[in-house]
């Protein structure tokens, strides 16, 4: 029996790599000096520094752990390469030890992550110390059906 092959996630390439993995060897590199750049670049030093630290690896993966692999919105398993583990309260709004607070911190898919922060953007801060966990599920649910056209 053959190893289960796909195209490359890149758009516009047809390579075929194996069912593990997400991009050929090519774009896999392009992927990575893409992520350097912007953790050198683009976020800003302290996120880059916060994000990379021993204790706040030891709290994601306590997170994921907790939340067994599953989305707070979907309730669907993440595969680990798409779980974003996420301040319900964005981190730059809390001190230093609020950021490592478990009870502010969820899972959330890539997708669902990249409406969130869309989302965060059109706000203020005061709105988004105030906003719930049940209140981001339903507003992040209701743009998710918008995409898919569900009812």
């Amino acid at each position: 029996m053959g190893v289960k092959l796909h195209h490359c996630n890149q758009p516009g390439c047809h390579e075929l790599i194996p069912f593990s993995e997400r991009y050929c060897r090519l774009h896999k590199e392009d992927r990575a000096v893409s992520n350097k750049f912007y953790n050198e670049f683009r976020r800003d030093k302290k996120a880059n520094k916060f994000y990379h630290s021993p204790r706040w690896t030891k709290v994601r993966d306590y997170v994921v752990a907790r939340d067994m692999y599953l989305s707070a919105v979907s309730d669907l398993v993440i595969k680990d390469k798409d779980i974003i583990v996420d301040h319900i309260i964005p981190r730059r709004l809390l001190d230093d030890e609020q950021q490592y607070n478990t009870d502010n911190l969820w899972l959330l898919s890539r997708r669902e992550h990249n409406i969130k922060t869309k989302l965060e953007q059109s706000m203020n801060d005061r709105q988004l110390k105030h906003l719930s966990r049940s209140w981001w599920i339903k507003v992040i649910k209701e743009k998710l059906d918008e995409r898919t056209g569900s009812i």
